[in-house]
């Protein structure tokens, strides 16, 4: 195969110099035992991202968003609530203009229409609150889940209160290519 460009060349030539620095470094780390290889390889690519902890059809969350949390059958943010979404909402403005989905959830007591309706009362609360912030309601779309995924196990009261939250996802233009 022919090379046709000369930044080509030189990229290439860069990549293996980088990979054989770091097989070296690997090598003689594992010698004297001091940095692990795997901290090494993370630190010369930066651009490496973490998977999406919870992917919703094209919407998926980011590290910038934060869970809020819910009082036992209230759908009102509390005031340490408010700081969180004061922070995703600004995070939010930073961003293009993607879609927001907000995903309600309950625990898993009371009946399931009851869950149900405070799940949606939870996720508009949070909605109402971004638009109060300055994030356009158009963007906003509200889904709820009711008591359908609790958060975790066993189902202790530290799990419940878990459980009783909203997440915000942002849509995920890689997903939606897809």
């Amino acid at each position: 195969m022919k090379i046709q460009s000369r930044e080509v060349a030189l990229a290439l030539a860069a990549i293996g110099l980088l990979s054989y620095a770091a097989c070296t470094a690997d090598k003689a780390d594992t010698k004297v035992g001091s940095i692990p290889p795997v901290t090494k390889v993370a630190s010369i690519d930066p651009v490496v991202k973490q998977a999406p902890r919870m992917v919703d059809g094209v919407f998926a969350t980011d590290e910038h968003l934060e869970t809020v949390y819910f009082d036992l059958n209230k759908s009102k943010l509390s005031d340490s609530s408010m700081e969180i979404v004061k922070t995703n909402a600004e995070w939010l403005k930073t961003q293009p203009p993607f879609l927001v989905r907000i995903l309600g959830y309950a625990d898993p007591r009371g009946s399931l229409k009851k869950n149900e309706r405070l799940a949606e009362k939870r996720a508009n609360s949070l909605k109402d609150a971004y638009i109060a912030l300055g994030i356009s309601g158009e963007r906003i779309s509200v889904v709820t889940r009711g008591a359908e995924e609790v958060d975790c196990k066993p189902l202790t009261e530290d799990c419940l209160a878990k459980s009783r939250r909203t997440e915000t996802l942002m849509e995920d233009k890689a997903l939606a290519s897809r």
